[in-house]
């Protein structure tokens, strides 16, 4: 738990520092830009990666390297001496943080029985979501108190206490024959996923056309996983499973993993500069409404831990999407004067709604899954939160700024306008943009409701932990029941 807060933590405490790192470096936005993209191209290619470098190093090694190494890389991130080399040693933090949230999540599966899964994936999901409430604190606490490079060395006690304590956890060291290393396969997995996550970060605020950069990861992205079903096919893709898009329950999870990363990730971004732009709010009155959401969600998944074995998980999800999509629309009628209750309420509901959807989609995605499976699953799965983050920023930031240029059209005589006039009527056409976009992403929260109907439904399982010299293995008793084999 510590070493996931740590990672989930870095990913947003630097945010509220880059203009002082900017400054400090003397570069202007696209610093701050690369400083943030590095970080998350480097964590979704290991995080796809995880499986494979567990079957061939185990997975306590792999986990203390990986905390190692991210202590590591924050130390460095806080001497850095030029631009350059920050956004290196972001790429080596990034690295390790893309391993650290998916064994984390893996490891969790393996040394509790099936009956404790939803409750530990509870746990272990609000913990991920502390990262998003304090990050922005006490990055910006830290910013204003000492310097940017103070924020970096935060994780370096945290980290040393989470490798001490992993001398007491099991060895789980269950290293397989099939872990030869596939360096064409990592060639293409690295430039397909690096390049997709670094085109759909980059096109952010852009209109067609977009940039030849965008093109060029783009194209390189789709060449890249084209290559990779072909080597596939031809030779056997050990970097990851495949197999784990043949469980049903997994698929759709990861479906949905996709679209709410991208809808919570868009809200996130979008509802500050709403505040802060035509609402007119100062930074500290935006962070107040916004903090509602990440405390209702922290709280509520907490609360769905011990309901996940009481309730049909399908329920949960079908009163998270509407509670969600209920959010987005009292979003999209907040009053453009005054509207400070109905903002902070807003965020609050969208909260809950956010809260009842992540753990029963883990519970749904890993509890049908082989332990064998686990660690590529949690990968991907992870991954593809990440590009839904990236690729629901950038869809809506497009469909935004459209909007406003409609906007803007239909108002009579904009262009002609005063100084004065001018900017109340972009404030307006900015104000009027962001609702439709927040009604566009209700309703298409409640069309995907439906989908809910592919999930099996998971039955209670008696479940047995059986000592083992490794690790407690958690045995599934069915009817008619298997004997043991020998290796349990």
């Amino acid at each position: 738990m510590i070493a996931t807060a740590m990672q989930a933590l870095d990913a947003t405490i630097a945010n509220v520092a880059l203009p002082q790192l900017e400054q400090s470096f003397g570069g202007g936005v696209d610093l701050g830009s690369w400083v943030m993209t590095s970080y998350l191209c480097a964590s979704a290619v290991m995080a796809t990666l995880t499986g494979w470098l567990r079957r061939r190093c185990g997975a306590r090694r792999l986990f203390t390297g990986s905390i190692s190494l991210f202590v590591i890389a924050s130390a460095l991130c806080a001497v850095a001496p030029s631009a350059a080399t920050l956004i290196q040693f972001r790429l080596l933090q990034g690295a390790a943080a893309g391993v650290i949230q998916p064994l984390s999540q893996a490891i969790l599966l393996d040394i509790y029985p099936e009956k404790d899964h939803g409750r530990m994936l509870a746990i272990w999901g609000a913990t991920i979501m502390a990262g998003p409430i304090m990050g922005p604190i006490l990055g910006g606490a830290i910013t204003d108190l000492a310097s940017w490079r103070w924020i970096f060395p935060l994780n370096i006690p945290l980290g040393l206490f989470a490798v001490l304590g992993l001398r007491r956890t099991p060895r789980l060291e269950e290293r397989s024959a099939d872990s030869r290393i596939d360096c064409v396969g990592i060639v293409l997995l690295v430039v397909g996923v690096g390049s997709l996550q670094l085109a759909l970060q980059r096109s952010i605020g852009q209109l067609w056309p977009v940039s030849p950069e965008v093109m060029v990861e783009a194209t390189l992205a789709i060449f890249a996983f084209v290559a990779i079903v072909l080597h596939g096919t031809r030779n056997q893709f050990s970097l990851f499973k495949f197999q784990v898009f043949c469980n049903v329950n997994f698929s759709t999870s990861a479906f949905y993993n996709f679209f709410v990363g991208g809808l919570l990730f868009t809200t996130i971004v979008f509802l500050p500069a709403l505040s802060e732009g035509p609402l007119g709010y100062d930074a500290t009155h935006a962070g107040l409404a916004m903090s509602p959401r990440g405390i209702a969600t922290m709280a509520t998944m907490l609360t769905v831990g011990y309901w996940i074995n009481r309730i049909d998980n399908r329920a949960l999800l079908a009163a998270g999407l509407l509670i969600t999509a209920g959010g987005l629309a009292l979003m999209s009628l907040a009053p453009a004067h005054g509207g400070d209750l109905w903002l902070t309420t807003a965020n609050a509901v969208q909260g809950i709604g956010v809260g009842l959807l992540f753990t029963p989609l883990s519970t749904l995605a890993f509890s049908t899954l082989g332990a064998e499976l686990r660690t590529d699953a949690a990968g991907v799965y992870n991954l593809l939160r990440q590009l839904g983050c990236a690729a629901g920023v950038a869809i809506m930031t497009a469909v935004l700024q459209a909007r406003i240029q409609a906007h803007l059209l239909a108002i009579p005589g904009h262009s002609e306008t005063g100084g004065g006039s001018l900017s109340e009527a972009v404030d307006r056409a900015a104000f009027a943009a962001y609702t439709g976009c927040f009604r566009m992403m209700a309703i298409v929260t409640v069309m995907i409701v439906p989908g809910i109907l592919f999930f099996r439904v998971l039955r209670p399982a008696d479940d047995k932990v059986l000592p083992s010299a490794a690790y407690p293995v958690t045995v599934k008793r069915s009817r008619p029941t298997l004997p043991p084999r020998s290796a349990e």
